[in-house]
């Protein structure tokens, strides 16, 4: 199966005086898996289902390869849709369910029994075919819920919050089923969360959307280790952000650490230090790192790792997450502490 090119180029939908896309362009490349993360109100439903047709755009246009949508009705999209609700019909089978738009399509009977034979191994559901929803757990629903979308191979692929309803461990089980399931097929999927882990986890890109708009796009690893702003920082995974003062010739000071550091962004008026990027110093201090030094406020076990929040003399707080070794005795709630960090893993932030 080959995946189609997906663009949306200068959407706006407004619903009355509420702008809930304002200019919105996005790329996606054939093949690829773009995830639309965001709070909600943010937009990422809205654009999920212009795409699909089921919404109209007050201004702009999409495109699945060169063809524009306006006005094509969602069942001539040719797109597959897995909903958060499932959306089976609980009078059919299994098998019939997932065979449902292959019939729509005229596909001959024969087709249909190997396609769903086919996609149903897929999801390695192939014994349940006989069942009735209501028969199944909620995981294995979701996995007929998929077989039925990738059925009919459609280019394009949507899925919307489709895995926020079950437990976390179903819940990761079908976020690698998916992965496979895409690396399998190779379509193009936009996948619509506000789990910021499964968006690190599942995606090739992440879109972060706030207030209608794409704040940052990049790949999990670029948009984790260097965010552009302070919400993109706030918003994926846990942050230390400390203000800039006098960014002069490639230095700025760090009034909070009491500390200068390299800041070749000109630009830049904060920081954001990832708590896991911050070294607990036990013996000699490193050279090549920036040294600074607080009291340890307070710690929680997570087995292999240890959070620490640490004061340091200016008031502020941090955090430090460090692997337990085992050997090494760490400083404890009350002691003082001494942390290093590579300035490096210092991402400049613009606003």
């Amino acid at each position: 199966m080959q995946g189609s090119r997906v663009h949306f180029e200068n959407v706006t939908k407004s619903f009355g005086a509420t702008v809930a896309l304002s200019d919105f362009n996005l790329d996606i490349a054939p093949g690829e898996f773009v995830t639309l993360l965001g709070a909600s109100g943010s937009g990422k439903s809205t654009a999920l289902n212009i795409l699909a047709g089921f919404s109209d755009a007050t201004s702009g246009e999409v495109f699945i390869d060169d063809r524009p949508l306006t006005g094509v009705a969602p069942e001539h999209r040719n797109v597959g849709m897995v909903f958060q609700n499932f959306a089976l019909f609980p009078h059919k089978t299994v098998a019939e369910n997932v065979a449902f738009p292959l019939k729509m399509r005229k596909v001959a009977q024969a087709e249909i029994n190997t396609r769903v034979k086919a996609a149903l191994d897929m999801v390695q559901l192939g014994d349940f075919a006989a069942r009735k929803p209501a028969a199944l757990s909620g995981g294995q629903r979701q996995r007929v819920a998929l077989a039925r979308a990738v059925v009919f191979e459609p280019p394009v692929l949507l899925m919307d919050e489709c895995l926020s309803a079950l437990d976390l461990k179903l819940r990761e089980e079908l976020q690698e089923e998916i992965r496979r399931i895409h690396r399998e097929i190779g379509t193009t999927v936009l996948f619509v969360t506000h789990d910021q882990t499964e968006a690190l986890t599942m995606s090739d890109r992440i879109a972060i959307l706030a207030g209608g708009e794409i704040v940052q796009i990049d790949a999990p690893e670029a948009l984790y280790d260097r965010p552009r702003t302070r919400f993109v920082a706030d918003f994926i995974g846990q942050s230390n952000m400390f203000d800039l003062a006098n960014v002069v010739d490639g230095k700025a000071s760090v009034p909070d650490m009491g500390i200068e550091i390299p800041m070749p962004d000109a630009n830049a008026v904060a920081i954001s230090l990832r708590p896991e990027r911050i070294r607990v110093v036990l013996g000699d201090a490193p050279t090549d790192k920036t040294i600074f030094e607080g009291t340890v406020q307070d710690e929680t076990f997570y087995g292999p790792v240890v959070a620490q929040m640490v004061r340091l003399s200016s008031g502020r707080l941090l955090e430090v997450r460090s692997q337990r070794s085992g050997h090494d005795r760490m400083p404890h709630t009350g002691e003082a502490i001494k942390l290093a960090f590579d300035p490096a893993d210092a991402a400049p932030l613009a606003d």
